[in-house]
């Protein structure tokens, strides 16, 4: 059963009847669509003989009584009109995906802290642990199957999906991403859950899976190869560049138990974060450094700093955000608001627009002179915001609205030109990109120039899930996570009005973008310590400036044409003298 194109109505076991829409839809994979609708989760088979064959109604019996507020358990059967099973339903999982949050850019523009990472990684074990207390193995815990709520943004909650893939009484396990598998494990029991939790949990810290960096004798694409061999990043040689946090961040016990686990072979269960040991500190990470200049081949600048505020967004009109949600003009340095995690501001004729549909008003204009704030209304509702550069949008139930500000005596906001979306839902908002997944294919959602909007299909990306993407004038880079658990990077390369493009690709250690994207399409990205890439997409020059100072922890982005960066917490620019 494909995704439908119309409303259709299902029966909920112990729920009565629910309509779907088109607009529901989320997702399609191998074997089933998935659909949001009223805070509840319907997966429909793709072939509903398969559920009989299965014997998912017995399975799901047995899956309904694991309830926890991190378990998305199914709780009953979805029929047809019929009386026909052809699914079930769950709660939804609304929050973030883990890999995002593997990301020290995720962390910086978020204010994550190690503390919170601690509370994660302690709640991820207790999910563990309360699967094996009810029988159940997890099997493929992997890192798209957990979704973070950040409701509360000190308190993060995991939520473990794709529940109805454990395996559970006489159910057996049936697939697992390879990324997490436990090579020296025959079959998969409760050793091989936790294995796949230190692989996941791991990253979380550090950003980084155990066997990837740099160590002589293996390539990128020989990950499988170095699980076996125990090659992890505690080898000897192993070289990893300053976007890895450091290890020292890991509570000492639960470091040694990485440490057994990856280099030794060790299976047991692993300690919370808050267990007490010993008050020796972890040795930090093996940062290696590329020095190829003396110094010298860069300008850097301190543009903006604020002591006990850390800045933590910078927008390309000009403003940065601050821990405390304080926004400051750059240029100025004066304060003009407060904005949520979520908001955007941009700059319009006399002032600036700041717009968080989270709080009320969820429009403001700020009179670039006075600085004084002026409530807009606005009725039209929408799933969330997107930006790309300097212009704003509100994503609907089925489109793309670009707003649109009027100044004058009466300031308003109006709704300015649409683009159609097909599945809103199913579709993923980045920097200046939308990444859609709708009927077994995938396009990009990419504004561009002044006023247009284009949907531009992207077969490259079909068969992997987007992570994080960037966009700006003709370029589009996308980090994608494959089947394996292996992460991909896209780059795509548009003419002029976005018709075709040029792709290139490549596997990489870590969900990972650094790049920045100035307005006139010169882009600039820390691929390694010691050099920044200056590449122009129009005529496609590369050119490679090597610098000491240049560090793959300065997470990257622009405020105009310059190229800034956030560094302890201080607005960084930086130029070719």
């Amino acid at each position: 059963m494909s995704p439908r194109t119309g409303n259709f109505t299902v029966e909920l076991e112990g729920r009565g009847a629910l309509i779907i829409r088109p607009s529901d839809h989320i997702a399609t994979g191998g074997e089933a669509s998935v659909y949001r609708a009223h805070g509840t989760s319907v997966k429909i088979y793709t072939d509903t003989e398969k559920m009989r064959r299965d014997g998912m109604i017995d399975k799901v019996k047995l899956l309904k009584p694991l309830r926890s507020k991190f378990v998305m358990a199914p709780e009953g059967i979805v029929f047809d009109s019929n009386g026909k099973p052809i699914g079930l339903y769950m709660p939804f999982a609304e929050g973030e995906a883990l890999p995002r949050i593997f990301t020290s850019a995720y962390w910086q523009r978020e204010g994550f802290e190690i503390a919170q990472a601690n509370t994660l990684v302690d709640r991820m074990r207790d999910t563990v642990r309360f699967a094996h207390d009810h029988k159940a193995v997890m099997v493929d815990p992997n890192e798209l199957n957990w979704v973070i709520s950040l409701a509360r943004k000190k308190d993060p909650e995991p939520r473990a999906i794709d529940v109805d893939s454990w395996a559970i009484g006489r159910f057996g396990p049936k697939a697992i991403m390879l990324s997490i598998k436990d090579w020296h494990a025959k079959g998969f029991n409760d050793q091989t859950d936790w294995f796949a939790w230190g692989i996941v949990t791991f990253q979380i810290f550090t950003g980084i899976h155990p066997n990837r960096g740099t160590l002589d004798g293996y390539t990128q694409k020989d990950l499988e190869k170095r699980m076996k061999d125990n090659a992890s990043v505690f080898a000897k040689g192993v070289r990893l560049n300053n976007a890895v946090r450091d290890f020292s961040t890991i509570p000492v016990p639960l470091f040694e138990w990485y440490k057994a686990t990856f280099e030794k072979n060790e299976r047991t269960i692993p300690p919370s974060p808050f267990d007490k040991g010993i008050a020796a500190v972890a040795p930090a990470a093996r940062i290696h450094k590329t020095v190829t200049t003396a110094s010298g081949a860069l300008i850097f600048d301190k543009l903006f700093e604020k002591v006990g505020d850390a800045v933590l967004r910078t927008w390309p009109c000009g403003v940065v955000q601050t821990a405390s949600g304080t926004l400051v003009e750059i240029r100025t340095k004066h304060v003009i608001g407060k904005l949520g995690s979520q908001g955007e501001v941009v700059k319009v004729d006399g002032g600036w627009l700041l717009a968080d549909p989270q709080s009320s008003p969820a429009y403001t204009f700020v009179d670039e002179r006075t600085r004084q704030e002026q409530a807009l209304s606005f009725s039209l509702k929408g799933l969330s915001l997107f930006r790309y550069e300097n212009r704003l949008f509100l994503v609907t139930e089925s489109e793309l609205v670009e707003l649109k500000f009027m100044g004058g005596g009466n300031p308003l906001v109006v709704i300015g030109p649409r683009t159609q979306i097909l599945q809103p839902r199913a579709t993923k908002w980045f920097d200046g990109i939308g990444v859609q997944k709708a009927f077994d294919a995938t396009f990009m959602v990419l504004p561009f120039g002044d006023a247009a909007c284009i949907t531009v299909r992207a077969k490259e990306l079909d068969h992997e899930t987007p992570i994080i993407a960037r966009a700006g004038s003709r370029f589009a880079s996308v980090i994608t996570l494959d089947k394996k658990g292996t992460y991909h990077k896209h780059e795509f390369i548009f003419d002029k009005d976005y018709r075709a493009y040029q792709h290139w690709q490549d596997v990489v250690d870590s969900p990972e973008l650094n790049l920045a994207i100035l307005p006139h399409g010169v882009t600039a990205m820390i691929l390694d310590d010691g050099e920044l890439v200056i590449f122009v997409p129009s005529n496609g020059k590369i050119h490679k400036v090597k610098d000491r100072m240049i560090e793959a922890d300065m997470v990257l982005t622009n405020w105009e044409e310059k190229v800034v960066y956030v560094k302890d917490g201080a607005l960084w620019s930086v130029k070719m003298k």
